[in-house]
């Protein structure tokens, strides 16, 4: 009999997924149904709500079962699914590798309600790293393990070479075999007993045409990703890109008045942005203008603040870059505007 269960219990595309390879593998499906409390048509299911715990404890239950302590590394590079969720044919049509691991990371919540991604990049590489604020002891080796390998999955999908990745690290503790992983990701740098778990790569592979890239399709595609996001998380879409994208130059200028650091904040390419923004009847540039004069205008009703210091605080060069701006919103310049 099933354990009692005290959490809320949320969607899973990993379980049914993984009840299929269990029958493939000739386990007794019904059991396994039994002893989950799963629901009699889970093979048929693009998924099922069951507990935070349930899916690793039942990747572990049917490792033991088949004999094979890399399932979740099995699964990760080819999952039995019905279907290509949205998520994964927006990731799989992104222009670049940078832009499908800011999907990846955007959507991370829809393979785990419990996940949060992000891409980190420096000068040398790039970190695909996934936490679980609301579960500081993570979700289990089989989980994370699962999510780095369906990542670097997705980034392999066609690509002409294998990507390996230069290290990769775990929540977890160290399992008693690493060679699958050492196999799997490509490098002997592994660590354990991380507060996160994620992969590196090096920077350059980041630029890395993806193989079935279509800037169309992504089109069609990802809004219907963001609403099943969206949806997961029980909050209405946002009425429009163009509020996201201002929001966001909001909350970072002066460093957010870039297009390319804008929209990789928001995991797509500045082409992409720049693209759907227009289909809103916008730009770019009118958005951050509306931004820019909005925080200017309540900057500028403090009298103790310099015209030089608004200017600065917005993102302008200089002064008189800040004040041929202003006058072109507002028709005055900016020491006018405040006297009036």
């Amino acid at each position: 009999m099933p354990r009692p269960r005290k959490e809320t219990p949320s969607p899973s595309s990993l379980v049914p997924a993984v009840v299929r390879y269990a029958r493939a593998r000739a386990l007794d499906v019904d059991l396994l149904v039994c002893r989950f409390g799963l629901p009699a048509d889970v093979e048929e299911s693009d998924e099922v709500a069951v507990a935070p715990d349930s899916p690793n404890e039942l990747l572990e239950w049917v490792a033991r079962a088949c004999g094979e302590p890399d399932i979740a590394l099995r699964l990760g590079a080819a999952l039995p699914t019905r279907r290509y969720g949205f998520a994964d044919l927006a990731v799989r049509a992104s222009p670049t590798l940078r832009d499908a691991l800011g999907r990846m990371a955007r959507y991370a919540p829809l393979l785990h309600v419990d996940l949060d991604a992000s891409l980190d990049e420096d000068v040398t590489e790039g970190r695909w790293v996934v936490r679980t604020p609301r579960r500081p002891r993570g979700l289990g080796r089989y989980v994370h393990e699962f999510v780095l390998a369906h990542a670097m999955a997705q980034c392999r999908a066609g690509a002409p070479a294998i990507i390996a990745a230069t290290r990769a690290w775990f929540v977890h503790a160290r399992p008693p075999n690493l060679e699958p992983l050492v196999t799997f990701f490509g490098t002997r740098d592994l660590s354990f007993g991380c507060p996160d778990s994620g992969v590196a790569l090096g920077r350059a592979l980041l630029d890395t045409p993806m193989p079935a890239g279509d800037e169309r399709m992504l089109a069609t595609i990802e809004p219907l990703a963001e609403a099943a996001l969206h949806a997961r998380a029980g909050v209405a879409p946002p009425a429009s890109l163009a509020a996201r994208v201002a929001a966001r130059v909001a909350s970072t200028i002066p460093e957010g008045t870039d297009i390319a650091d804008v929209a990789r904040g928001l995991h797509m390419s500045a082409r992409t942005l720049q693209r759907r923004l227009e289909e809103e009847g916008t730009r770019f540039t009118e958005v951050l203008d509306g931004v820019r004069l909005d925080l200017a205008r309540r900057a500028l009703a403090d009298p103790r603040a310099t015209l030089t210091a608004v200017a600065f605080r917005l993102g302008f060069a200089d002064l008189a870059t800040f004040s041929r701006a202003f006058k072109r919103w507002t028709g005055k310049p900016p020491g006018q505007w405040r006297q009036s």
